[in-house]
């Protein structure tokens, strides 16, 4: 009890203990303030499992949710439903209040929050694991600072607590697997990664770079791979024939984003179109095959996972809400390079800023009173009568072909490749490492976007 008592008092004097109140604070807004789309959409589909499950009508679940009894914006269920079944399981008591009630989930905002209580707890999964993997990667470092970071990352809060977003499940356990890979056991590493992937297909990315750095037996590489798509794959063999399945998958809101994996191209002197994304995946790839591996230096482990996931950020279109993939890695790499944390501080500052002003000019729905819930709209003057006449939200694509939208784009582009350059095991910073600049300066700055992000929102329509 002494020694709680003892850190909880040294916490308090520490300078991150302001700035995890203003996160926290920052998290608790977004959490009860907004019911976004895509979380009426996943609660829905969520229910619909126990709908199919007790009527026994599994094999036509994609038939049912297409039905979009409940008109939701996102009419299709565009993805495997593995994700929402621990989902589910915790939404079991509203179903029961929709099935035999007649309680509407997506009608009132407590049935929604409760619903995203969920996601609160996966996140804080997430950070414990962090907390864990930095003791690991850096035994000297406390870890409350990487901590820190990775909660007040402005895109996990916002695909979190505004979207109510999947991604995080599938994010929490690629996290887990990575933990588990550097206690040297790759069973469960690869048994949490299956399921990292089977939830949402994008830590695939990261997964093989890791397999391939961890990994110089070619069969052994197979077997992985094999194993990593596996489960996704048996799903989706399985529903292939199940109706409105494939429809729902060509239709559904995760569609367009998997062929933007295609979508930046450059023409060759043959005049065939090359994806810029997948020959620097390749590339990086290869590198990582033909790098040693050592087990007791984890900073190219680190490396590996956030180098993929940064180039599919640098030659993809994404949603505002895929930018927590970045989340947690990024910021153990910084843990990993104290020597140069606050050049990458600035970075990400810039970054974070960045991208917020790139969706805020394109998106509609980022950031959008429209999705503020009802009870806290009648708390902000003159807000209301805004929303008359409002059908939907559109992103506005006449900005895309704005100077500001090219400027802000190409100065994201270019703190990515910062990023990436910066963090290189090559690299060894000069002046200090930044050391001139003032870190918690960039701290406070960084930590007052989602509060700027949020005050707009109450009076943008």
């Amino acid at each position: 009890m002494d020694k709680a008592i003892k850190k909880l008092a040294e916490g308090r004097k520490s300078y991150l203990f302001p700035l995890f109140l203003i996160s926290l604070a920052a998290g608790l807004m977004l959490f009860l303030s907004y019911g976004y789309m895509d979380l009426k959409a996943w609660t829905v589909w969520s229910l619909n499992l126990w709908d199919c499950l007790f009527d026994g009508n599994l094999w036509n679940y994609y038939e049912y949710c297409a039905e979009n009894i409940y008109h939701l914006e996102c009419e299709y269920m565009g993805a495997n439903y593995l994700a929402l079944i621990p989902w589910a399981i915790w939404n079991l008591p509203i179903w029961i209040l929709q099935r035999y009630f007649g309680v509407v989930a997506v009608g009132h905002a407590w049935t929604l929050l409760y619903s995203k209580i969920f996601l609160l707890f996966v996140h804080t999964a997430s950070l414990y694991y962090t907390y864990k993997i930095v003791r690991i990667v850096k035994p000297g470092d406390q870890g409350a600072e990487t901590v820190y970071l990775s909660l007040s990352f402005p895109f996990a809060m916002i695909a979190v607590y505004y979207a109510g977003q999947t991604d995080i499940i599938s994010i929490c356990l690629f996290v887990i697997a990575i933990y588990h890979l550097l206690n040297g056991n790759r069973k469960l590493f690869l048994l949490f990664s299956v399921c990292s992937i089977a939830a949402k297909p994008y830590v695939l990315i990261p997964f093989a770079a890791v397999v391939l750095l961890t990994e110089k037996n070619i069969w052994k590489i197979i077997r992985d791979a094999a194993a990593g798509i596996s489960v996704m794959a048996l799903f989706h063999i399985s529903y292939l024939r199940a109706p409105m399945y494939l429809e729902s998958l060509r239709r559904g809101p995760s569609a367009k984003q998997m062929d933007s994996l295609l979508g930046l191209s450059v023409s060759n002197f043959l005049g065939m179109n090359i994806s810029l994304f997948l020959v620097a995946v390749i590339c990086t790839y290869f590198y990582f095959y033909i790098h040693p591996w050592k087990e007791k230096s984890p900073k190219t482990l680190i490396y590996a996972v956030i180098v993929p996931i940064l180039l599919f950020f640098l030659f993809t279109e994404y949603k505002f809400y895929r930018v927590v993939y970045l989340f947690p890695f990024l910021y153990i790499l910084f843990a990993v390079n104290t020597d140069r944390l606050v050049y990458n501080l600035l970075l990400e500052c810039i970054m974070n800023v960045g991208i917020a002003v790139k969706f805020y000019l394109t998106n509609g729905g980022f950031f959008s009173n429209w999705f503020v819930f009802d009870f806290v709209r009648k708390l902000i003057p003159r807000t209301g009568q805004w929303l008359s006449g409002i059908r939907g939200i559109k992103e506005n694509v006449m900005l895309y072909d704005n100077p500001v939208y090219t400027v802000v784009s190409s100065v994201i582009f270019a703190v990515f490749v910062l990023i990436l350059l910066i963090n290189s095991p090559k690299y060894k910073p000069a002046n200090g490492g930044g050391e001139k600049l003032n870190k918690k300066a960039i701290l406070y700055i960084r930590s007052s976007l989602l509060f700027i992000l949020i005050l707009l929102s109450f009076y943008r329509s």
